[in-house]
């Protein structure tokens, strides 16, 4: 044997010393450590009593109901699609479509609703700017441990469409975010939701997009 091959060998055996066997990824993992940050943001939202005081009221009416249903389906097709990208054994491309699809039902079940419950009152009345904002505010801002979750599962995962998946993280921190502030806020007008609760997801995709695409490039 060549003294080059050697050498080669050694270099080799000096490089796989200090590996260590890695456990595979598991899907169910990552799902319990997102799920997990979820459910605790949502206790304490709910244990430090910010919901609506006409809460059980408002649990009777559809309005309320479609307006939490859209808000978690969302952050759940999301998610699942941010989970399938993180596992590479996944076949991600129906959950994106499927992910897409989600957003088009949902987009299009608001847009009906607001036809069908358009009212006499003045659009901008309707809208309520000045607690719209809030809302848009508080469903980003709750986006935030969501976000954070997903980050620290990415980097120890290897996403190979980083832009689509940062896109879907988007989607699922914003709706989670928008789904626990929700159950603070005392308006279902579908305008209303549709405008501001959309506009907060919407922002959270793009922003996620921008901001994330970077991140989770490896």
């Amino acid at each position: 044997m060549s003294p080059r091959s050697n050498s080669s060998e050694a270099m080799i055996g000096r490089l796989v010393d200090d590996l260590e066997p890695v456990l595979p990824r598991r899907a169910w993992h990552a799902a319990a450590v997102l799920g997990s940050v979820a459910l605790v943001e949502l206790a304490l939202a709910l244990w430090l009593g910010t919901q609506r005081a006409d809460l059980h009221e408002a649990m009777r009416g559809g309005m309320f109901w479609w307006k939490m249903l859209t808000c978690l389906g969302l952050a759940l097709a999301g998610g699942i699609a941010v989970l399938a990208a993180l596992d590479a054994e996944t076949r991600a491309r129906p959950l994106w479509r499927g992910l897409a699809a989600t957003t088009a039902v949902a987009l299009l079940v608001g847009a009906v609703l607001a036809g069908v419950k358009a009212v006499s009152a003045p659009v901008l009345l309707r809208l309520n700017p000045e607690h719209g904002l809030q809302c848009l505010a508080w469903s980003m801002l709750l986006a935030l441990p969501i976000v954070a979750a997903i980050v620290f599962l990415a980097r120890r995962a290897a996403p190979t469409r980083p832009r689509a998946t940062a896109t879907a993280a988007g989607i699922a921190a914003s709706g989670w975010g928008a789904f626990v502030f929700a159950w603070s806020c005392p308006f279902a007008d579908p305008l209303y939701v549709l405008v501001w609760y959309g506009g907060a997801i919407l922002l959270g995709a793009i922003a996620a997009r921008v901001l994330l695409t970077p991140v989770l490039r490896w």
